[in-house]
């Protein structure tokens, strides 16, 4: 608002200085509008002995201090127990050694990891690479079905094109004798 009216009493004023002619007097404003070029203003408080103080307008930063203060907060949250965790399990438990496997024992598709949060992800999260495997061999054995149906289909459609049949359904032509014409012999009973 304060910028609108500074625009237009400088638009004014600009007007009245290039036309020469002291505008301010024949609208009835007496000399406010025939003075120069207005300074720049801008909103000032006096407060105590410090003088003239700006009132400088600037964008808040109460949501940008809330979102980074929510952002550390949620952070700090989940970080310091996955911190924590992660230091209780490198001081207490430690990585694991290679040892000799021993005979007749077949380690689970897990324990071939060495750090325990990497054996926890794996038995966790993980599909053992034998189930990849056999999941891998189920989808190529159904992919081989379909191309095989496929090419029968295929074989189908040629041999019916060659034969001559096809879907279509074939009735038997009915003997005229069994039609009864009586109905037609006298239309007008």
């Amino acid at each position: 608002m304060a910028a609108m009216s500074l625009l237009q009493r400088a638009s004014v004023t600009a007007v009245a200085a290039l036309s020469g002619r002291r505008l301010g007097t024949r609208l009835g404003l007496g000399g406010f509008l025939s003075r120069g070029f207005p300074k720049p203003l801008a909103p000032v408080r006096h407060s105590g002995d410090h003088g003239k103080r700006l009132f400088v307008v600037k964008p808040s930063g109460f949501y940008d201090r809330r979102f980074l203060n929510l952002l550390k907060f949620y952070i700090l949250l989940t970080g310091v127990p996955v911190v924590i965790g992660i230091t209780l399990v490198n001081v207490f438990i430690g990585e694991a050694e290679l040892a000799e496997i021993p005979e007749g024992y077949i380690p689970e598709h897990w324990e071939y990891y060495k750090h325990p949060i990497s054996r926890w992800i794996a038995r966790t999260f993980y599909d053992s690479p034998e189930k990849n495997y056999e999941r891998t061999m189920a989808i190529l054995q159904i992919e081989a079905e379909k191309a095989e149906l496929r090419l029968k289909e295929l074989e189908v459609r040629r041999l019916m094109r060659a034969r001559g049949d096809g879907p279509w359904f074939h009735y038997p032509t009915i003997d005229k004798e069994l039609i009864d014409h009586s109905p037609k012999a006298n239309p007008d009973n």
